[in-house]
């Protein structure tokens, strides 16, 4: 745990992202016409959905045909 703590403690400024700028997005956000369900803040947290997605679309794609031949013949 204190090696947690030391890193709040001291870690201010040293973070990828910057709060104010997270902030203005979250209200942003808010504020639109139409607010989003989720809204990813960060190039990590964007990469990491980006690349869940890509493969989510492999696996629809190589088994789409199974998918779609479940149905009811008739």
């Amino acid at each position: 745990m204190g090696a947690t703590r030391a890193f709040v403690e001291t870690g201010g400024g040293t973070q990828a992202g910057d709060p104010a700028k997270a902030a203005a997005a979250v209200l942003a956000a808010l504020n639109a016409e139409e607010t989003p369900l989720r809204l990813a803040l960060g190039d990590d947290s964007i990469d990491t959905i980006l690349m869940h997605l890509e493969m989510v679309r492999g696996d629809l794609a190589a088994w789409e045909k199974v998918g779609r031949d479940t149905k009811l013949d008739g």
